[in-house]
């Protein structure tokens, strides 16, 4: 199974524009992998690989919601 935050890397990877940066979203499944681990975490213990791909997602969902909001005001 892909790491849930693969997907951001490729999108910054496959080049990017203020409109795509504001715009993206991550995939039905990457948001259902990290609800599921953020689920693990509650109710049982994570793995040390699940708990780095956690803590992983969240450092980069972090740096994309400060590029978005960037982005935005590059926006006309």
């Amino acid at each position: 199974m892909p790491k849930a935050y693969e997907e951001i890397v490729e999108f910054i990877a496959g080049g990017t524009s203020p409109d795509s940066v504001a715009a993206f979203k991550p995939s039905d499944a990457a948001r259902q992998r990290v609800a599921d681990l953020i689920e693990l975490k509650k109710t049982s213990a994570l793995s040390d690989d699940e708990a780095d791909e956690l803590s992983h997602y969240l450092e980069v969902e972090h740096i994309m919601r400060l590029a978005k909001a960037r982005a935005r005001q590059h926006l006309p």
